[in-house]
């Protein structure tokens, strides 16, 4: 894009934006969950978390979000980015922070949509996640407009990236979102009009390389890895490319048909592409040699996660697992109150949470078997317990300093321990 048409896009959303009603910390903290499925893609936390039974998984605070979304939330430091739309055709796009402690809205950033918003009833225009560094925030909407802010709210730059690809879009969703590495922000917009994946300058805005992708629809978000160059993953059914982050040059191509809706996951030195079950690539030997192939690893619409050595994935109402260096399968368990999943589960060290598109939290963890006492006792994986909320639920949780932000299509919902020290959010 041209300096000057960019200027005047900046200019169209700086005229458009809400009032600060606040100010976010810009200290990055160590439990900051920066982009969908956590800061390094693999759904994992290694914190305690509220899990059926106890008193915390009562929401601590409920908020209403300014528009619909089934974008997952971010953490950063002290505040919780999501994003949202509304209005007509959904055109209306919503940014907001609110904090982490008591619900209170630190920020809102307001734009328009120059781009298609149509998508399907149960998704949004608001479908991908927000993703940060730590000092910068990108939004990427289905309606393919591209905003970045400061974590304080200040608008920094916007693109409107259909003005450049006007055939870029689809009436399900353009879900997939973006990632940053190194001062790059990578998307993948794939349809059956113009396809393509973009590295655009975190500072600037201005676009570093573009390539064509398939025409046909995706909604794989791409990984940053380190080769140990930085590089990023792009996925779909034709294989996975590893582009160079800077240059776009393409490093490499695997040669595997990859799901078209779940997305890789990043485990160094492991990249688990899902597709017919999962294959496991080592990227730090040369040519990318297959460490291990499971074909009963299908993840359906969900990603697989990484947690304690093992791989899991979920598959509607069973969740299984394997071992994460052999790929040998290790556990399976069903679900009977799980239905419909489109959110990645997350792990955590009080289990592994599933939530259900109708708002039903399932929570899955090791449980003894025998008597106290008992030597002979093992451990079993199994349904620790549900938990019942307002659905619906299609975006995988965020995990920050022992809390777990869920996120329905239209409210955000923070469960804590019950020993910390919350306060219900200020009235609007």
């Amino acid at each position: 894009m041209h300096s000057s048409r960019r200027a005047v896009l900046a200019g169209l959303i700086a005229a458009g934006i809400g009032l600060v009603s606040g100010i976010a910390s810009q200290h990055a903290f160590a439990s900051d969950w920066l982009q969908f499925r956590g800061s390094d893609t693999t759904s994992s936390s290694s914190e305690i978390t509220p899990r059926p039974g106890d008193d915390s998984m009562q929401p601590a605070w409920e908020v209403a979000t300014s528009g619909r979304g089934i974008s997952s939330p971010i953490v950063i430091g002290d505040s919780v980015v999501v994003t949202s739309s509304g209005g007509e055709d959904e055109r209306d796009l919503y940014i907001e922070a609110f904090s982490a402690l008591d619900g209170t809205r630190q920020w809102l950033r307001t734009a328009h949509a120059l781009g298609r918003p149509y998508t399907h009833p149960t998704s949004a225009n608001a479908s991908p996640s927000p993703a940060s560094d730590g000092e910068k925030i990108v939004a990427l909407f289905s309606s393919c407009d591209l905003v970045c802010l400061k974590t304080d709210g200040t608008p920094l730059w916007y693109r409107a990236l259909a003005v450049d690809h006007p055939r870029t879009g689809n009436d399900v969703s353009m879900s997939s979102s973006p990632v940053i590495l190194d001062d790059v922000v990578a998307v993948q917009l794939e349809n059956q009009g113009d396809s393509f994946s973009s590295g655009i300058d975190l500072d600037t805005g201005e676009t570093l390389w573009t390539r064509p992708r398939p025409r046909r629809s995706g909604w794989a978000t791409p990984i940053a890895v380190r080769l140990p160059d930085p590089a990023f993953v792009f996925q779909n059914s034709d294989g996975i490319d590893l582009v160079a982050a800077r240059s776009g040059e393409l490093l490499a191509t695997l040669d595997i048909s990859g799901s078209t809706t779940s997305s890789p996951t990043w485990a160094p030195p492991l990249l688990l592409v899902p597709g017919d079950g999962i294959t496991a690539f080592n990227l730090r030997e040369p040519s990318f040699p297959i460490a291990w192939e499971n074909s009963r690893l299908k993840c359906k619409s969900v990603s697989p996660v990484v947690h304690n050595g093992q791989v899991i994935v979920n598959q509607g109402s069973v969740i299984a697992a394997a071992d994460f260096t052999t790929g040998e399968s290790t556990w399976k368990t069903r679900m009977r109150e799980v239905k419909s999943v489109w959110a990645t589960p997350i792990a955590t060290a009080s289990g592994i949470y599933v939530v259900d598109q109708s708002g039903t939290i399932t929570v899955v963890g090791e449980e003894k078997s025998g008597t106290v006492g008992d030597n002979s006792a093992t451990d079993k994986v199994d349904v620790l317990g549900t938990v019942e909320f307002t659905g619906p639920m299609l975006a995988t949780p965020a995990v920050s300093d022992g809390s777990i932000f869920l996120r329905s299509d239209r409210s955000l919902i923070k469960l804590a321990h019950s020993t910390a020290t919350e306060s219900k959010p200020a009235a609007e």
